[in-house]
């Protein structure tokens, strides 16, 4: 293998893979709710935990969401938003027992925060092996679950392009620290996931092992009465996953896809009709890849969503807007050519792009398994995924006439018309070093010009403003216009609620076909607003095809009050130590960004020093002063003040220098 590809993903750097991974467009809620209807809806922010559980039949998400002091599972009528474990979420839905909210569907839920994700570089993993109070025999030996973890390292290091791998801590040669086996006092008749858990790390903990460490935890033991062979988190710092009997890559690769934040890779079976017609998908239906039904390499539009392809040093996909014959390099091999094909089909009705993803396997790794395949080895698999969508990837079938899902390439000499889209593919050749493809859209050889609406974002969706202060929106627009179209001014306009008003950085984008431009949104809240959740909207209109726009929602959380927990790393310090002084912003419960704090630590002899600092997404701010010889000894007080625009609070601490 080539030299790891070392990346450091600031917040900055990230933030197209952020709304790749969240798959979740804000929407619009109420600031006013009905009180003591128990039939009412109830609204509740807080941090949301994905979990699957996967099994041949029946598999199922659960979403759970975790407020300061209650943990609320959320049940979905409709269809589930595809969400990240640690995203920042706000809910509306009717109880119907003390611990579960009904919600109508993905519309009920709105993004506040994303969670960051860790999709690059060294994963510190542990392996937790445990057994129950009535099973005590291991089901394999230590050296065998180490075995299946190193296999689990080589195949991210080989799906990644050899930037994302699995690590020990304790031991940071292998690929995981394997620690147990534990007994614990949990039967095998019962499933109690939570329990194993906990029970688990406890155990580990006991036997002086540092879980604080590691970003991945992963639960192994002895089938027990759970009906599904592997349970993960969807994303999650730490993520953890569950493996239920027998360990292997499938199981291990899969569950921890999931803890990368990857949802189900499906197959989508329309027979003979242009897909769009009667379709029937199938869950795990996606027999090349793991996060579907083998051990094969994860899909092209699930690792764009990682940042694994199309994105900084990453290999590249070719965004394809124009008739052309396209080359594709073996999908498998760490180079930097094209590995896979991009190819516009339709918008969703949330505006969101749908795109034809093509690619060409070679029997490479671990990918092996395909030499016997004539059908893939021949030609290219076509799926289809939409952006900021996550649980849409899709394989179609291109030979629906065999009535089997083993051979569903597009082969050599074989073409694939799709009249909605005004698309069409041909594969030209496919050999050891590559596959050409043949793409044409309608109109003769040339793309014809169609317009559509744009798409438009707001970034972050919900923010804290003090009364009389403003917060800054990143407005995002980008052009979906075909290719055949000339470049279009977007005209941007906002909606507010009385006591509220917007100013853009600028108010028109120059946009060609496909590209994308963002302006700041500046929200000011006047000096006689009320404290309260505030939605609005922003549009962003084609000035040349004005029937052509979009808008996105956003939130303007109007503080009145603030509430600063104050405090310090440690309650004593020697003369040589440095003091970590910390300031938890909140209001209403949740934390607040952007908020100035001014730090001011008297020290006991009445001089003082003092800094300022700001607040991040989880409302947290920090001062450090290290403190010298001549410092005097005895009782130091620390004073946190936070300002959010003619908003203020305090909150106070004391510690000892000796």
């Amino acid at each position: 293998m080539s030299a790891y590809r070392h990346r450091s993903l600031s917040r900055s750097a990230s933030a197209a893979m952020l709304a790749a991974l969240l798959g979740l467009s804000p929407v619009a809620s109420s600031r006013v709710l009905a009180q003591g209807n128990p039939n009412a809806a109830e609204e509740h922010e807080g941090t949301v935990e994905v979990l699957h559980e996967d099994r041949d039949n029946g598999s199922r998400f659960l979403y759970f969401l975790n407020k300061a002091k209650e943990r609320i599972e959320l049940r979905f009528g409709s269809d589930h938003p595809a969400l990240q474990t640690g995203d920042r979420i706000r809910v509306r839905g009717r109880r119907t027992s003390s611990n579960v909210l009904a919600l109508d569907s993905s519309g009920s839920v709105q993004a506040l925060a994303p969670a960051y994700p860790n999709t690059f570089g060294a994963q510190k993993t542990v392996v937790i092996l445990v057994t129950f109070s009535d099973k005590a025999t291991a089901p394999y030996t230590v050296a065998a679950a180490q075995s299946v973890f190193n296999t689990t390292k080589s195949f991210d290091l080989e799906n990644s392009y050899n930037q994302t791998w699995l690590t020990g801590v304790t031991d940071p040669a292998a690929a995981a620290d394997v620690v147990g086996w534990y007994n614990i006092a949990e039967s095998s008749t019962t499933c109690n996931y939570s329990n194993i858990a906990s029970q688990a790390d406890q155990a580990a903990t006991n036997a002086g092992v540092n879980l604080s460490q590691y970003t991945r935890k992963v639960y192994a033991f002895p089938q027990n009465a759970c009906g599904w062979w592997g349970l993960g988190s969807v994303g999650g710092n730490p993520s953890r996953s569950w493996i239920n009997g027998s360990l292997q890559l499938r199981v291990v690769a899969h569950e921890m896809g999931h803890n990368l934040g990857l949802y189900h890779s499906h197959s989508l079976d329309c027979g003979a009709a242009v897909i769009g017609g009667t379709c029937t998908s199938s869950d795990y239906g996606d027999a090349f890849d793991t996060m579907g039904s083998s051990s094969y390499h994860y899909n092209a539009y699930q690792k764009e969503r990682l940042g694994w392809l199309n994105y900084n040093v990453s290999p590249p996909i070719t965004t394809v807007q124009a008739d052309g014959i396209y080359w594709l390099s073996p999908y498998q091999t760490d180079t930097d050519d094209p590995k896979a094909l991009k190819v516009f089909k339709a918008l969703d009705a949330s505006g969101r792009k749908t795109n034809y993803y093509l690619e060409y396997r070679r029997a490479i790794g671990f990918d092996a398994g395909l030499a016997t395949n004539s059908n893939i080895m021949n030609g290219v698999l076509v799926r289809l995924g939409t952006e900021l969508s996550g649980d849409t990837s899709y394989l179609i079938d291109m030979t629906p006439e065999t009535a089997s899902w083993s051979d569903p390439a597009l082969v050599v000499g074989k073409s694939y018309s799709d009249p909605d889209a005004g698309v069409a593919f041909t594969v030209l050749s496919a050999d050891a070093t590559g596959a050409t493809v043949s793409v044409t859209f309608s109109g003769g050889g040339t793309a014809v010009c169609t317009h559509s609406n744009p798409l438009v974002s707001l970034s972050p969706s919900s923010q804290s403003v003090g009364i009389g202060s403003s917060a800054s929106y990143t407005v995002t627009v980008t052009n979906t216009d075909s290719a055949a179209c000339a470049a279009s001014t977007f005209n941007l306009a906002s909606a507010l609620p009385s006591g509220l008003t917007g100013s853009f950085g600028t108010s028109a984008i120059n946009l060609a076909p496909g590209s994308s431009a963002s302006a700041s949104l500046s929200v000011t809240s006047s000096t006689s607003i009320s404290g309260g959740s505030y939605s609005f909207t922003v549009t962003g209109t084609n000035g040349g095809a004005t029937t052509y726009k979009n808008t996105s929602s956003g939130v303007a959380k109007v503080i009145s009050s603030l509430s600063v927990l104050a405090a310090t790393d440690k309650t004593s310090y020697a003369r040589n130590q440095s003091v970590k002084f910390s300031a938890s912003v909140a209001a209403d419960g949740a934390p607040v960004a952007n908020a100035t704090v001014t730090f001011r630590i008297t020290k006991a002899n009445g001089s003082v020093v003092s800094g300022n600092a700001v607040t991040g997404v989880d409302g947290k701010a920090m001062y450090q002063v290290r403190l010298n010889k001549r410092d005097p000894v005895g009782t130091y007080q620390g004073l946190a003040t936070a300002n959010l625009g003619m908003v203020s609070g305090s909150g106070s601490t004391s510690f000892n220098v000796q």
